[in-house]
């Protein structure tokens, strides 16, 4: 076996028997099609032709088989609408690409399909008792099979490419991926970066602050901030040239560590970018709405992360042992009087 990442063996059992069943709801259709081809034919030649026994059978039980063709296209798509949302959930550690990966043109289509068969089966009603009528009626109905069957295929084969697409998804960023067999295979378990050791840095200071303003100012673009406190998430923050450097001090607790990284944000796309090799690094991600957000990047997650800022405003990435970075701890009041 390749170590390349697939869906969970319950995702892929769950979108085997959806198309199971909408592959017999097709087959079912084509059954109905032909039948009332059979019987428009034996009305047209005034019940000379013969109709095949399983016809005969489907006449006879066209009560029950209106039921189970009811209970065919509920299942369908209530299987379909459940089996795409756990799609997405499954996938929601991936972002916008989740409903990406599970979206394809057939979908449109098929509701389109379906909405003409059920608009023609609610309008097909035959004008009067003679012959011809009931002959026209058997035609439009036969319409309507072919609309419907047309949206079901449309349907088998959007799931088809649904599932690649969620394949090709897992594969690339490893969501949602299978567990493996054995314990040897076990893959380890995402972390975050290391954060410096606060007892070997000194205090954030007038001088620290000084310095972090001076590269601000050298870089001609906002200055990020990192600050790490305790198991709380990392935060970013960013002060444009000549900011209010005392303004973000004040909003620090004691304890916590910040870091300051001299390039800016970018708004450039990710297109070439190859970044500087280290194991792990700090990823910044800012919306269209101006909220920043951290991400820890590891190597094996960089394609992820790249994805994200390709549709981001801005972002930027740092090595965790950039040498360009200045780090600092917080003191407490108490410390900083004494």
């Amino acid at each position: 076996m390749n170590g390349t990442a697939r869906p969970a063996w319950a995702w892929e059992v769950q979108t085997a028997a959806l198309m199971a069943v909408v592959g017999a709801s097709a087959l079912f259709s084509v059954g109905l099609l032909v039948s009332d081809l059979f019987v428009r034919s034996y009305v047209l030649s005034g019940g000379e032709s013969e109709l095949p026994m399983i016809v005969e059978t489907v006449i006879v039980r066209s009560g029950e088989i209106n039921v189970l063709f009811f209970v065919a296209v509920v299942t369908y798509i209530a299987g379909f609408t459940w089996w795409r949302r756990a799609t997405r959930s499954m996938l929601r550690a991936a972002g916008d690409r989740a409903e990406a990966a599970t979206t394809h043109w057939t979908i449109p289509a098929w509701y389109l399909a379906l909405g003409t068969a059920l608009a023609i089966r609610w309008q097909n009603k035959a004008s009067d008792d003679s012959p011809e009528a009931f002959a026209s009626m058997l035609t439009w109905d036969a319409v309507q099979i072919c609309v419907r069957l047309t949206g079901l295929v449309l349907l088998l084969f959007g799931i088809w490419r649904i599932r690649a697409q969620v394949s090709a998804l897992v594969a690339e960023t490893g969501v949602a991926a299978q567990k493996p067999a054995g314990p040897d295979r076990l893959a380890p378990p995402l972390a975050r970066p290391a954060a410096p050791v606060a007892a070997d840095l000194g205090p954030a200071d007038d001088a620290f602050w000084l310095r972090a303003g001076e590269m601000a100012d050298a870089a001609g673009g906002e200055l990020a901030l990192l600050e790490t406190a305790g198991a709380a998430t990392p935060r970013w923050v960013l002060v444009p040239p000549g900011g209010d450097l005392g303004a973000v001090r004040a909003g620090l607790p004691a304890g916590a560590v910040v870091s300051a990284y001299p390039s800016p944000p970018s708004a450039a796309g990710t297109e070439g970018f190859v970044p500087a090799p280290s194991d792990f690094y700090h990823g910044l991600l800012e919306d269209e709405t101006g909220e920043v957000r951290y991400q820890a990047v590891s190597p094996e997650r960089m394609p992820v992360f790249l994805s994200r800022a390709g549709r981001a405003r801005r972002w930027a990435l740092y090595p965790t042992d950039s040498a360009q970075a200045l780090h600092a701890v917080v003191r407490s009041p108490a410390a900083r009087e004494s």
